[in-house]
């Protein structure tokens, strides 16, 4: 699970990165110390479970920052708690306004802090992926057998992006094979990616880079999920 981290003070970042990096299920902490290398690092391919961003900052500050990723069709589902040094009403309203979904307060209070990064993490995961065990268990089949059929699931994906890369290409011939992998992957429990493969051929301006972006980041994504089912067996 990564977490990414934006305040431009590093001194104040570090005592949040110490206390995350102590949080169950964290494999990396990415940090940036700006909204505009933030972004960036999110345009790139970051993909954080969850991001902790400051409020207040030069260049692009962090409801800008949120404004963005909540505009932004991947990007969206991202969750968000803001960092403040005030308490203020206006600071709070300000950011639920924008979309955020917690709010912490310096200096950090381990237990306060604790609380709502484990309760943002506990509800966010729990409307993006169904846990691999309780996939599982729906199913009839064993942990090893759901990692077996994501794996399938990632490979049509490619293969299928990889087609519609190709010169000259369209998405016309292959929405039915996209339906499919839409359908697995909401039997697999990947609400998130079942979302993003429900297009609908019309209401987007241009079906093929919709299609194509959208399956290279459901690839992204079931690699994600699978690290995770790696660490949950």
């Amino acid at each position: 699970m990564k977490i990414l981290i934006v305040d431009d003070d590093e001194i104040s970042r570090f005592p949040l990165v110490s206390l995350v990096d102590r949080m169950a299920g964290v494999t990396e902490i990415v940090q940036a110390s700006d909204g505009e290398e933030a972004w960036s690092l999110l345009r790139e391919g970051l993909r954080p479970s969850l991001c902790c961003c400051d409020l207040a900052m030069p260049h692009l500050d962090g409801v800008g920052l949120l404004q963005r990723v909540k505009g932004d069709r991947l990007l969206a589902p991202t969750p968000f708690v803001m960092i403040s040094s005030s308490a203020d009403r206006e600071s709070v309203t300000c950011a639920v306004q924008a979309g955020a979904v917690g709010f912490i307060v310096k200096p950090y209070s381990f237990a306060v802090t604790t609380r709502t990064l484990e309760r943002v993490l506990r509800e966010s995961q729990a409307g993006l992926v169904e846990p691999v065990a309780q996939v599982a268990r729906r199913l009839g089949i064993t942990k090893f057998e759901v990692a077996r059929l994501m794996r399938k699931l990632q490979s049509d994906v490619s293969v299928c992006a990889d087609l519609l890369d190709e010169a000259g290409a369209t998405a016309a011939p292959h929405m039915a094979e996209i339906q499919r992998m839409q359908g697995s992957c909401a039997m697999l429990g990947l609400k998130h990616c079942a979302n993003l493969l429900r297009i609908r051929p019309g209401e987007t301006p241009s079906l093929e880079d919709t299609c194509l972006t959208s399956l290279r980041e459901v690839s992204l994504q079931l690699s994600l999920v699978m690290e995770g089912a790696l660490l949950e067996a």
